[in-house]
């Protein structure tokens, strides 16, 4: 027995369906067009997921590589800063911001610093 574009198509389709990259409602059997969209718009959710967490695993390397230790920055920064790398590498991940007063800023201020700081510093936000 061959196997067809068809077959292709369903195991792919039932592939992301069991991973729950797709749900069954965004097509129909005999809509390509709907098919080929909710496979796309995975592709592409799981590629901006891929990117944010290339750049969360940079950000930690980054500042690994600028502290002796992570308890380091406690002992620098204070607790809250190393909390807030924490939050800071979730915010990284999941393509949000962490929100800072103007005086948690500034002790946190040390990952202006890093390599790709700046970068790094579009995930903070300053709050009032």
């Amino acid at each position: 027995m061959t196997y067809s574009c068809t077959d292709f198509v369903d195991d792919v389709l039932n592939d992301m369906v069991i991973r729950s990259w797709i749900k069954p409602e965004q097509y129909g059997a005999d809509d390509p067009q709907a098919q080929c969209n909710a496979v796309l718009g995975a592709i592409n959710d799981a590629d901006v997921s891929l990117r944010f967490a290339a750049d969360a695993k940079q950000f930690h390397a980054e500042l690994l590589d600028s502290v002796e230790t992570l308890t380091g920055i406690a002992e620098q920064h204070g607790a809250l800063a190393l909390a807030n790398v924490a939050y800071l590498q979730t915010a990284i991940l999941k393509g949000g911001v962490i929100e800072l007063t103007r005086e948690e800023a500034v002790e946190f201020s040390f990952v202006r610093d890093l390599p790709s700081g700046g970068r790094w510093w579009q995930s903070v936000k300053l709050i009032d």
